[in-house]
């Protein structure tokens, strides 16, 4: 059975009342009862009941944190950033996995509103919007992470991904490059449609609109590997692609090393998040750096100031500036 303050009470001699003051830290009780109290009821196990306490308060200390990937170390990053800040508040951030699924964001966040969190940060599928109409319902307090969207209007916290795309097809360009291809993986995202955007912004200026090539791929599947190798096979003259995320031009890397096409002496590859800045890899993938602590130190700061009533009535847009990091998988185009 689980340890009441009643327990705690008969343990110390102190009444409930000055139990219940002293393990919230009340500023009437004398620091040394409270320690001796604390003392006690850790001697116990007493675990205190938050829900009981977000009723009295209105709070619950307790955020929730809606990600599209846990597989994909971006998301691992960003979640050990979120952590981070909010644990150091004394708040609770506990995480839903969507594994890119709607029905399982619209679930992810009614759990979330049920459970009385104060507030939500949420990197969205896009694939619905009824998620989104959830929340603004519910009047939790939420922020948007690494995507949004163009038709609602809400607080978000994302990279720069058209100028991260421009500067890394750019750089491909200056390197020689004609036949670049693009991955996308989802029309619906707004990081595809934005590093799109670039893409063909940057080939445009260089005067090669006729030039675009997509790889057309998925995040969530493992099919991946036949689908490169076909487009590989059928496009011999591709000598650059840029990939939607670094877990993608890894796979790119692996399937066209499997067919003879060595990266980068055969096909240079781009990713984009730039995960080896946390993660020691083998190869270092030249890739889009996305400020990915930045963005989710950001988008909590903006939440917490939602949840203390501190931030701007209107909805706040930050937009982060990204850098192209030059690794090893891209060269100069051999003639």
């Amino acid at each position: 059975m689980s340890v009441r303050l009643k327990d705690i009470a008969e343990a110390t001699g102190f009444s409930v009342n000055t139990v219940s003051h002293a393990l919230r830290d009340a500023p009437d009780i004398a620091e040394e009862t409270k320690r001796y109290i604390r003392e006690v009821a850790d001697r116990l196990d007493y675990i205190p009941n938050l829900r009981a306490g977000s009723m009295k308060s209105g709070k619950s200390r307790i955020v929730s944190v809606i990600l599209p990937d846990i597989g994909n170390p971006h998301f691992t990053i960003m979640f050990r950033e979120i952590e981070r800040y909010f644990s150091a508040l004394g708040m609770t951030p506990f995480f839903i996995n969507t594994a890119e699924n709607g029905d399982a964001e619209i679930n992810a966040v009614r759990l979330s509103i049920g459970q009385n969190v104060d507030g939500v940060l949420l990197c969205p599928t896009q694939t619905q919007t009824e998620s989104i109409r959830l929340l603004e319902k519910s009047k939790i307090p939420f922020v948007l992470v690494g995507r949004r969207f163009a038709e609602i209007n809400t607080d978000y916290a994302v990279c720069d991904d058209t100028e991260g795309a421009r500067i890394a097809t750019e750089y491909l360009l200056s390197l020689g490059h004609r036949k670049i291809a693009f991955v996308r993986v989802n029309e619906h995202i707004s990081s595809d449609r934005e590093r799109f955007s670039g893409y063909c912004r940057a080939l445009a200026d260089a005067g090669f609109s006729n030039e675009r090539l997509i790889l057309p791929l998925t995040l969530t599947e493992e099919q991946n590997r036949d689908a490169i190798r076909a487009f590989l096979l059928a496009n011999p003259d591709v000598s650059a692609i840029l990939a939607f995320n670094d877990m993608l031009a890894y796979s790119i890397i692996r399937a066209a090393n499997e067919i003879g096409r060595p990266v980068p002496e055969s096909l240079s590859v781009i990713g984009f998040d730039h995960i080896a800045s946390d993660y020691p890899l083998p190869l270092e993938l030249t890739s889009v750096s996305v400020a990915k602590k930045h963005i989710a130190r950001s988008a909590s700061e903006l939440l917490y100031d939602r949840i203390q009533g501190t931030a701007s009535a209107e909805k706040q847009h930050l937009v982060l500036p990204t850098k192209l990091e030059i690794g090893e998988t891209t060269a100069k185009l051999k003639e």
